[in-house]
């Protein structure tokens, strides 16, 4: 005996369910409560499970198509060959649809007028292939939930290949796709540079200056200097962030001022590059969230100075990130030669 599998009504006013899809093929072997397919309203999403034992015969629902409600999907049967012969829905004769004849075998005594049968054949329904972007991602309501309070993309499980419908059990992979897909790859690289002749170099010119010379201003003038080398821009904006705060101070052409003169510059000048100076503080190194492609950090290391370079390599190629690394160390190491 065959048993109905049908679109059920999962609302008082609903009148179509949208079939999700479906979790069983067409001659699989059920057992009672196994789940059969996945069905969906404008407010929730059910998973329709097989009423007895059998093999799931005779699909006449595509997944990822509305069906009304009461309409028989599928059928269950204990034996495949209980299956129900699939129906053919009757259309007028008058109609456009394509009129064959059948030809049944007959005795001499049968009238030839009766064995020749006009069978209608129902046109197939052509229903366009969604493209993948184009098609509606299937998903239960809770992973959707889930999904819009963090604000993130179903699209992107679909992307990478992960089977529909997606559960509230894939947010986590979720998760760590969206991460993944915002976070830009960056690259690092970290120079230790001596301070000897820099420290004697500062010293110099502030006996020299009338004007206190601090070594920010100096290693913003040498970064903005060996920026302009390497990325040839002709106005080299500086973000430098010193102090136990790190306070922010924009500095523009440092290199193109003299010493005394470089003061902070409007902070709505475009930063070609971030420096985090950690002289004054006990640490060595910081990250976190930042917007700037191009970030220097200058920290002490015993006896010498540590220069840490980080960097966006689809803004910087490594060959030029470490040249411009090597550049401001040797600035560092040898500064007379540089303001030569």
């Amino acid at each position: 005996m065959a048993h109905e599998i049908i679109m059920p009504a999962l609302g008082m006013a609903q009148e179509t369910g949208r079939l999700v899809a479906w979790l069983k093929n067409e001659g699989d072997t059920v057992s009672k409560g196994d789940p059969l397919m996945e069905v969906e309203t404008d407010k929730s999403t059910m998973e329709v499970e097989s009423p007895k034992d059998g093999f799931l015969v005779n699909i006449s629902a595509l997944a990822n198509t509305d069906v009304p409600v009461g309409d028989v999907v599928a059928y269950i049967v204990g034996n495949l060959d209980d299956a129900p012969a699939k129906a053919v829905k009757a259309s007028p004769l008058d109609s456009e649809q394509e009129v064959i004849t059948v030809k049944e075998p007959q005795n001499q005594a049968s009238n030839q007028a009766d064995a020749d049968t006009k069978v209608r054949i129902a046109e197939p329904t052509y229903n366009p292939v969604k493209t993948n972007k184009e098609a509606k991602i299937l998903a239960s309501p809770k992973i959707r939930l889930l999904a819009k309070g963090e604000n993130l993309d179903l699209q992107n499980l679909r992307d990478a290949g992960y089977p529909e419908p997606f559960k509230a059990r894939d947010i986590a992979t979720l998760r760590r796709l969206s991460i993944r897909q915002n976070v830009s790859l960056r690259n690092n690289a970290a120079s230790l540079v001596d301070k000897t002749s820099f420290n004697i170099f500062l010293s110099e010119i502030n006996s020299a200056s009338q004007i206190a010379i601090s070594s920010e201003l100096v290693f913003a003038s040498f970064i903005s200097a060996s920026l302009r080398v390497k990325t040839n821009a002709d106005n080299i904006g500086i973000d430098y962030k010193s102090g136990p705060e790190l306070q922010s101070v924009i500095y523009n052409n440092p290199d193109k001022q003299q010493l005394a003169e470089i003061a902070p510059a409007d902070h709505g000048i475009p930063a070609t590059a971030e420096v985090c100076d950690l002289t004054s503080t006990d640490f060595i190194q910081l990250s976190g969230d930042t917007n700037s492609n191009i970030i220097v950090t200058i920290s002490n290391f015993t006896e010498q100075f540590m220069v840490t370079l980080d960097w966006d390599p689809s803004i910087l190629s490594q060959i030029d990130a470490l040249e411009l690394l090597r550049d401001f160390s040797t600035r560092i190491k040898s500064p007379l030669k540089q303001l030569l």
